[in-house]
Formats: C-alpha cells, structure tokens, sequence
C-alpha cells in the first residue's frame, strides 16, 4: 500500500510529462513577441494618423487667416512643417483649395496634409517600409478678413 501511496503523492504520469513546460515556452514565446510587435505597429500607426489629422486641423485654421491665396498656401506648409518636424522624415506637404469659388469669394477652405512615415521596423509582421498618411481639415474663412472683393 505505500507505494500505491507514494505513487500519488509524485503524480501518476511523472515520465510522460517531462519537457511539455520547454514545448509550451518554445511556441508561445514567439506567438507573445509577435503579438507585442503587432499591438506596438498598431499604436504607432493610430498616432501616425492623429498627428497628421491634427496638423491638417491646425495647417487650416491658420490658412483661414489669410488675406491671399499664396500666402494661405505658406502658411498651411509652414504649420504642418511645424506639427510634423519629427514624424516625416521627407516634411509633410499640405495643399489648400478654396471652396465655393476662388479665394476672394470663398466661404470655406480645405487643407490637405499628407506625411510619408517611416514603419521598417515593423516589415517583418508585414507593414511596407514606408506609408503615407494623408488628411484633410475644412474651415471657414475668417468673414473679417479683406481679401480684396
């Protein structure tokens, strides 16, 4: 009767179990550090995308000041220059078109800002080397501003 005891108190099956905790590690490891490179893409892709929204929102408030189309246009590169120094390594381009007409007679202005970003460190889960993330903001012309009409 004691070994039947014994037997229970170290576990029925103590050979067939040895190295299952070194395969677990093996499979799940990898799977975790993929999942963390993914979750990790993902975040930088979500800020990529706001901080380029944001700079197109920013870019066209500053833009709606403006008295002539050109200097709107500086304006609007200057401001997205500006939001995005870090993140585009090329500089961002944001383009402005009036809306309801040519610059004088406008009612609103529409600034589009577009970013290339650097994703390489994430190529090996699939993302391209390289994405560009492009936003538009729609504001309306400052109604006290002259602009000569």
């Amino acid at each position: 009767m004691s070994r039947l005891i014994r037997r229970a108190v170290r576990g029925t099956n103590r050979r067939g179990d040895r190295g299952s905790m070194a395969v677990e590690f093996v499979i799940a490891v990898p799977a975790f550090a993929l999942l963390m490179l993914m979750v990790a893409a993902g975040g930088q892709w979500i800020n990529a995308s706001g901080d380029v929204g944001a700079a197109a929102r920013d870019a066209a408030r500053a833009a709606s000041l403006a008295r002539q189309i050109g200097d709107a246009q500086s304006i609007a590169q200057q401001v997205a220059q500006a939001d995005l120094n870090g993140l585009c390594p090329g500089g961002a381009a944001a383009s402005v078109q009036p809306i309801g007409g040519d610059f004088t007679t406008a009612q609103e202005i529409q600034v589009t800002v577009s970013c290339p970003v650097n994703l390489s460190a994430f190529q090996a889960i699939g993302f391209r080397a390289a994405e560009t993330f492009t936003d538009s903001a729609t504001v309306p012309l400052d109604p006290f501003v002259d602009r000569g009409n």
